[in-house]
Order: structure tokens, then sequence, then C-alpha cells
């Protein structure tokens, strides 16, 4: 359509590979089962405008690897989340604007009315009020500024004014009936306006001057859909009407007369209305397509306004929920102190757990019974990368992350039989798309892999694929299994380290502690469980002589 003014071209060496899957698995638009409510979007949105909204959804799928970017959005946010007043100024100039980039192209595609025109205008008033309040106050030492005066904020001014000068405040549901624009706009318009005003000063006044003319009481002058304008006179005084006055109708206590000088009055004042609203028509058109031939201005100032937006809505995030800002690094190092999982932690009190990873620690085996939290804490920890890839600060106590170049993940079986493929062979073709497109600088979460066949199958192919990952690629994992065999690979292999998912039995309760430790789980919790849940003594002590 016209109003794609500009295509900008997308650059993937920029941004985070971040497929279809991983994003489903890692719930950042809507949770595994479809809903918005539960996401990640929906834990962090605060922002106050459609655009802002739209914006900051497109930067969580879409993070990035450009870390000057980063370090100046994260700039911006800290600025933000610093100045409290400054940042309320900010938000409650964003909360009266409308969406520009919409508006643009309404008016391009010629159904923009003068309702819209004028939200054009009143969106537009908000670049200098948002500049004012960054510009007053500590914010204008960050690069918050300069988001502001990317715009052309000239033309924004002039353009403004023109709607300014141009439209009333209170225009007519329809272009055609009269009544948009202001006086002065336009010499043509203001003339037939004169006119129309004096014609109908004359009708008005008839009243009096027949009254006063011919002496008549009971004088009324009015007009209807049938008889157009006509003189009432009281049927008393009917009798002394001059004879150029032409009786139309007889009411019961009154008569109705035309006269030719009425007549032609009310054929001026038509004429001058259709006129008027046949001008004013033509005029707004014009300044329609002039509004819609600057559409790359106003997808400026929108994006402006949308980057303002989704900044303070970062902010105001992490100040409320005490999130720290990211040290960004080029090294392969993952460096979490205290992470918590950015969604889980607003419905419960959560339990922040670490996470370290280098060049010496590359692969982590996550052991620990079920429901311990080992999704969980594999989830937050890419989430956590994740964010401080978007220019947000994380949910950690401090946080290092070595940027990414894709987050890949593989999360438990989702029932895609009605699909007609196993879950077996969908988690096989997950996992083959995984060990083609990570690279060395990748993340990579693995999630009980090998699940949906026999065991030592299960086990085999977690073990090779665990093996091709450590040697071949070498990238940052995550890999959480119930296999405990697979701890033996930190025996194996150099940078594979093992931490499992803490719980407690004291009492014969299990709490889930929630807290990873260094080292594998110890392997008979199983039967530890079984055990509890009063599973017969026999039962159990047999068990332990199997398992050994």
């Amino acid at each position: 359509s016209q109003s794609m003014t500009r295509i900008r071209r997308y650059d993937a060496a920029d941004h985070v590979d971040l497929d279809a899957t991983t994003q489903r698995n890692l719930e950042l638009t809507h949770t595994m089962q479809g809903d918005r409510e539960g996401s990640l979007l929906d834990a962090i949105d605060h922002t106050v405008t459609a655009a802002g909204g739209r914006l900051l959804r497109e930067w969580l799928t879409r993070p990035r690897r450009d870390r000057a970017e980063l370090e100046r959005r994260a700039d911006c946010v800290g600025a933000l989340a610093r100045e409290a007043l400054p940042r309320e100024a900010v938000r409650d100039a964003l909360d009266e604007a409308y969406d520009l980039e919409r508006l643009a192209s309404r008016a391009a595609g010629g159904s923009a009315g003068a309702t819209e025109l004028l939200r054009v205008r009143e969106t537009l008033a908000i670049l200098p009020d948002l500049a004012a309040a960054i510009e007053d106050s500590r914010l204008a030492d960050s690069p918050l500024a300069a988001v502001v005066d990317r715009p052309d904020r000239d033309a924004a001014a002039a353009l403004r004014e023109e709607l300014e000068t141009a439209l009333r405040e209170d225009p007519p549901k329809t272009v055609t009936e009269g009544g948009l624009f202001r006086r002065g706009y336009d010499e043509e318009l203001d003339e037939l306006i004169e006119r129309h005003e004096s014609a109908k000063e004359w009708v008005d006044t008839l009243e009096e001057r027949v009254t006063r003319e011919h002496g008549l009481s009971r004088v009324t002058v009015d007009r209807n859909k049938t008889d157009g304008y006509y003189v009432q006179v009281g049927k008393s005084a009917a009798d002394g009407v001059p004879d150029h006055f032409e009786h139309v109708k007889t009411l019961k206590n009154s008569k109705r007369f035309r006269t030719e000088e009425l007549a032609e009055k009310e054929r001026e004042l038509f004429r001058l209305e259709e006129q008027r609203g046949e001008l004013e028509a033509r005029l707004f058109a014009e300044l329609r397509d002039r509004v819609a031939t600057r559409a790359e201005l106003l997808q400026d100032v929108g994006r402006a306004v949308a980057e303002v937006d989704v900044l303070a809505s970062l902010a105001s995030h992490a100040v409320s929920n005490d999130w720290n800002r990211p040290e960004l690094t080029d090294e392969r190092a993952l460096d979490v102190t205290a992470g918590r999982h950015p969604v889980v932690e607003q419905t419960v009190e959560f339990v922040p757990n670490d996470c370290h990873m280098d060049d010496e620690r590359t692969f982590t085996v996550v052991t620990g019974p079920n429901m311990s939290g080992k999704s969980t804490y594999m989830r937050q920890t890419a989430l956590i990368v994740l964010l401080a890839q978007v220019g947000s600060f994380v949910p950690a106590r401090e946080a290092t992350v070595g940027l990414v170049d894709g987050i890949y993940t593989r999360v438990g079986a989702l029932d895609e039989l009605a699909q007609g493929r196993s879950t077996f062979m969908v988690e096989m073709q997950e996992l083959s798309n995984i060990l083609h497109s990570a690279t060395e600088e990748s993340l990579v979460i693995l999630d009980e892999v090998g699940r949906g066949t026999a065991t030592y199958d299960g086990i085999s192919i977690a073990w090779a694929a665990s093996e091709y990952i450590v040697n071949e690629i070498g990238c940052k994992t995550l890999f959480a299994t119930h296999y405990h065999e697979l701890t033996v690979l930190g025996d194996e292999l150099p940078t594979v380290q093992n931490v499992h998912v803490a719980a407690d039995e004291s009492d014969g309760e299990v709490t889930f502690l929630r807290t990873v430790r260094d080292g594998p789980t110890d392997r008979s919790y199983g039967v530890h469980v079984a055990d509890l849940a009063g599973v017969p003594g026999p039962v159990v002590d047999r068990s332990r002589d199997v398992l050994d």
C-alpha cells in the first residue's frame, strides 16, 4: 500500500536467532497453552501506547547482538530507573499519544477524517512535552534525549501548526456539512461564510422588519421541509399584510405567507451552504494529502514515542521488581548471581539461584527430581540472557552476559500426535535443528532429551548429542535430565559440570528447596520418594538392590 514508505533491511547477523519453537518454549508473547497472560510480555509490559506495546513485542522476539545498541538502551533504562519524577512526567506525556503509524496509513489511504487529523496534531504536540521532561532533568545526560531528537522536530512543529490553524476543535461528523475549518485558513471559504452570514442575518431580522414596517402583531419567521421559509401572521392581523405577500397556508389561529425576496434569500442560503460544503471537502482532502506526504515524519515521531514508551516501561518494571543492569561482554561468560524467573517471581516467593559458565565450563548437566524446578531454572537463565540482549535490566542481583547469536530450546514433549508425528519424531527433529543451527556463540537449553523412546535408546541419544555439542559446537548449554547416567559426562569431558536442584527430606517431608547446588543429585532420590509415599518397605528395599 502507499503507506509503506520505508522498508528497513532485516539483517540476521544483527539479531539473535530465535525460532518459533523457542519463542513458544520460553513463553515470550504467549504461554505454551496460547494465552497472553502468563507470558513474559504480559509480565513486563507497562507501555501506555499501542505503538509502544507493539515495539516491546518486537524487541522481545528479535533481541539484538549489537553491543553498542544494547548499552545505549540500557543507559536509557538506567537513567529512567534512577529518575522517578522525570520518568512519571515522561509517561504522563505519552499517555496522550495516539497511534501515529496507523493514522499516517489512514491519511495515505484517504480514510482519515477530521478527528484523525486532530489526533495527529495532538500526538505531534507531545514531542516538545517529552523533550521538555527530558531536558529539564538529569535524563538530559542520557541517550534518551537523542531518541526524541531523531525525528525532524521543526517539520513536526510546522505540521502541527498547520493543523492547528486549519481545523476547529469540535469538527462535524462528516467533511461536507461545513464547520471544519477555522476563520483565516482560506480566503475563499471566509468570503463564502461571510456571504452566508449576511443572508442568514437578513432572514433573522425579517420578523422585526415586517412587524415594524407594516404594524402587524404576532409575526414569526420560520422554515420547514415542505414550505421552506415563511412568514406567519396571527389570523386577526392577517388582513393587514401587504399585497406582495403570497398566501401559502391557513392554520387554526394564523396564516402563512411567502415573498419573492424571501424565496431568493432561501435559494442563496442553500447555494452558499452547498458551495461551502464542497469547498471544505476539497480543502480537507488537500490537507489530508499534505499529511499523507509527511507519512515518513509521522512514522519517525511514532517510532520515537514508542521507543521512549518501551524504555520507560522497562525502567518502571526494573524499579518495582528489583532488577539490575547486566554487564554485557563479548566473552563466552554467563555469570548470574541470585537469578530469578521474570514471570514466576510475579506470583511466588522466588528462591534465587546462580548460574556460572565460562570457557572452562560450557556444558551444565542439571539433575534433580521431577517438579523440583529444573525447567524453571533453565528457562530463567535463557530469559536473563534474552532480556540482557533486549537492552533491559534483568531479574538477578548481578549478571554478566556473554552475547549470544541464537537461543535454541528443546523442552519436554509437547503432544503433537494430532499432526500424525510421534512425539519422539518431533523431539528428534527439534534436536536435529539445534545441532545443525547452533554455533559456538549460541545458548542451548535441552530439557529431558530422549524421553520419548526406550530408556537405553534415550540415554544413548542424549549422551551422543551432549558429546557432539561439547566437542563439535562448543556452545553454552544447559541440559536437564532424569537420566542419572549422564552425570558421568562430567568425569569424561573437561568442560562439563554437574549441578542439581536441591531437595530436603527431613521429618519424612520432601521439600523442594529450589536451590541449585554444584555436583550431581543423589541418584536414589526416586527410591526415597517411593518410601515417603508409603510404598511397602520390602518393595523399597528391593528397589535399592536393583538400583545398585
